[in-house]
């Protein structure tokens, strides 16, 4: 495979199993499904993915990021109060990957959603802000 061929498998296996390993927050946590989004460079290259996961009831949107670019750190689960911010220095980042430490099946996936489930509940339930420090 070319590099391409991998970055594009990477990009394609990140989607489909953070929609698969992370589904439980529409299921059990009634956020709304996953509105996808890309962040590209000037020339068209695509340098993240995001699936935003909102609850508007409880306050709560969860992003599930990851960064492709060289100059950025890669994956990380990120937690906002949109009434309050979307900025973000305002966010709770949580279960970070460094790119450097990701393959292309993307199998940290299912520990990180694994882990964003049992450690974070309550602020999935919108009954705390920030348990994570």
């Amino acid at each position: 495979m070319t590099n391409k061929e991998d970055y594009e498998l990477k990009r394609k296996n990140f989607i489909e199993k953070t929609i698969k390993f992370f589904h439980y927050l529409c299921d059990e946590y009634k956020y709304l499904l996953p509105v996808h989004s890309t962040h590209q460079q000037p020339n068209g290259v695509i340098i993240a993915d995001s699936l935003d996961y909102l609850n508007e009831s409880i306050d709560r949107l969860v992003i599930i990021y990851n960064a492709y670019n060289p100059n950025d750190y890669g994956f990380e689960v990120q937690f906002y109060r949109p009434s309050i911010s979307t900025n973000p220095p305002d966010r709770v980042i949580v279960y970070p990957v460094l790119k450097e430490d990701q393959d292309i099946d993307q199998t940290y996936l299912e520990k990180a959603a694994e882990s964003v489930h049992n450690n974070f509940q309550t602020v999935l339930m919108g009954n705390e802000w920030n348990n994570s420090t």
